[in-house]
């Protein structure tokens, strides 16, 4: 369960906090907080937004719509968007034109299953290929 939160957490802070969607580390509740002080490692600032966040809060986080945590700042978030069947829910991205849809990918168990991480790298290059095509 932390990993997956770990790596939400640091997934949120590779984007622009001007976002509408995405935590405001300017002048929200998380401004005070080490999850906004980018000299300090990603690891060492997500541990410390999970460690501020109660079981019932953790919990609301592991489904594939994350309910918001006003009294933290952050904002409800799409679980969607780690991209594996389109970047449909990612920030800025509208379908249409010469871009009508995304590549679908297979589940990561499926994924896990072909040892072939090789694979898994080639999908990863696609996927941000897109990403920085689509936005």
């Amino acid at each position: 369960m932390h990993l997956r939160l770990l790596l939400f957490f640091t997934f949120v802070l590779k984007f622009n906090a001007q976002a509408a969607n995405f935590p405001d580390c300017k002048s929200g509740p998380l401004s005070t907080f080490p999850i906004c002080d980018q000299s300090l490692p990603s690891h060492q600032r997500a541990a410390d937004l999970i460690s501020r966040m109660t079981t019932t809060e953790k919990i609301t986080q592991m489904i594939t719509t994350a309910e918001a945590i006003p009294r933290l700042g952050l904002p409800k978030f799409e679980w969607w968007s780690e991209a594996l069947h389109g970047i449909a829910y990612a920030p800025g991205v509208s379908f249409g034109g010469d871009l009508p849809a995304a590549t679908s990918f297979p589940m990561p168990i499926n994924l896990g299953a072909s040892f072939n991480m090789n694979l898994v790298y080639r999908m990863a290059n696609i996927i941000s290929t897109e990403a920085r095509a689509f936005n």
